[in-house]
């Protein structure tokens, strides 16, 4: 039997495409494998939204063509963001036999039997990298935003919707395979059936999930910041499975960098949409990102996106300095501001943040909330997470007496006790 081994980077929703790598090798007897080292196909599932991500994917891609001569590996795979981005890889990387595009991912095995493509119609089962209890699921592909800085649209193409059959059908899937908390993801997860203009497509699908037997949590991650679809905002109450929690990456608040930046919403409309969720939903808990150091970005712009951070009081807010891509819109934009300022202005921002998490994780404090085992931190402890705190992205909550035999995937009735910056600590209830 032969085996594959796969490298990722990148973010949840290239993980989904890793899986669904997987899946399809192992849909044709391919054996998986958890140590590249060992497998005899080697795929690095590569990430190229931004340099740093560029230069982390060539840098394990070199690593995996060491394993060619010291590994087992004999055929060396490169798929993913980084072939669309950059077609002239072939030529620079002769250590890679094959080179597949997002479009191709499912394909693969095929390829390299030299058969013809599979049913694209026919979406494979997933082989999960991570614990099954909590996974995600990704919705749609591809973004029609054009965002001046984001390479999304050069290298997936314009937003397209999954089936709500299919994702219906994917689901059950994963809930049958221990899954109890589902993660929507997309690049834009509110933008769901607008590309059919379906504009109640979102509410429906998630009315379907949460008729799926055996799941418990489902998360609304990557919303951008317009006016929620019909019937979606009234299930942030918690009254469902959908958890009162929502992402909304806002990016900027000044209207020139917003402007600049090609953004579709005012930082007031934005704003206002955002203290309006909170008021009808006290229990909400908002995550979001920001951009610090845009071409042109002066001391007092920034000021707004730190009065706007102040003003809604995000419980949740990731922080990136501005990364000049090759072929977008913003690439040519005069202004670049020092990395000195931008390092200063991020920290700024993020010690901002830090108070306003802390202020928020406190209000938790003396709350009964469920909490969903995870497995143990590195000391050894039990953690968890609330509805309040995404996997991957947001902090945890420890669990003090919690009981030996409790399983991954659990969900256990605490009492939170302390509060930190990112963390809680919370002590189990009996039953």
């Amino acid at each position: 039997m032969k085996s594959v081994g796969l490298i990722s980077l990148g973010c949840a929703k290239n993980r989904v495409d890793a899986e669904r790598i997987l899946g399809s090798f192992a849909a044709v007897g391919y054996q998986v494998v958890q140590d590249p080292a060992h497998a005899e196909v080697v795929v690095v599932n590569t990430c190229g939204f931004i340099r740093e991500a560029v230069e982390e994917s060539i840098e394990e891609i070199l690593d995996a063509a060491r394993l060619k001569k010291e590994g087992s590996c004999r055929v060396l795979v490169v798929a993913g963001c980084l072939p669309q981005r950059y077609r002239e890889l072939a030529r620079e990387l002769p250590e890679v036999d094959f080179f597949f595009t997002p479009g191709e991912l499912e394909n693969i095995p095929a390829a390299l039997a030299g058969e013809p493509p599979a049913d694209s119609a026919v979406r494979t089962t997933r082989v999960l990298t991570q614990l099954p209890h909590s996974t995600y699921l990704k919705i749609a592909d591809g973004c029609s935003n054009r965002c001046s800085y984001c390479t999304i649209p050069l290298i997936r193409g314009p937003f397209r919707s999954v089936p709500a059959d299919e994702l219906v059908a994917e689901a059950r899937q994963l809930v049958a395979r221990g899954a109890v908390e589902l993660n929507l993801v997309a690049q834009d997860v509110t933008g769901y059936g607008r590309d059919g203009d379906e504009t109640a497509a979102l509410d429906s699908l998630l009315g379907r999930l949460e008729a799926i037997d055996g799941l418990h949590w489902i998360r609304l991650l990557y919303a951008y910041p317009r006016p929620l679809p019909p019937g979606v905002a009234a299930r942030l109450a918690g009254a469902g499975k959908v958890v009162p929690y929502l992402d909304v990456p806002i990016q900027h608040a000044h209207p020139r960098i917003l402007a600049a930046m090609h953004r579709r919403v005012s930082a007031d409309a934005a704003e206002g949409m955002l203290l309006g969720l909170q008021d009808r939903y006290p229990d909400l808990v908002l995550r979001t990102t920001a951009i610090v150091g845009f071409p042109g970005e002066t001391e007092a712009e920034f000021q707004a996106l730190v009065n706007l951070v102040q003003r809604v009081r995000f419980h949740h807010l990731g922080a990136f300095a501005y990364s000049p891509e090759e072929g977008t819109a913003a690439e040519a934009l005069p202004g670049r501001v020092p990395d000195k300022v931008v390092r200063e202005r991020l920290n700024h921002l993020m010690e901002v943040q830090a108070e306003i998490s802390h202020l928020r994780n406190q209000a938790f404090v003396g709350r009964e909330l469920e909490v969903l085992v995870d497995g143990l931190d590195e000391a050894g402890n039990v953690v968890g997470r609330t509805y309040g705190q995404a996997p991957e992205v947001d902090g945890h909550t420890l669990l003090d007496n919690c009981p030996e035999a409790v399983a991954v995937g659990a969900f256990l009735r605490c009492r939170v006790r302390e509060a930190w910056e990112y963390d809680l600590l919370a002590e189990v209830l009996p039953t």
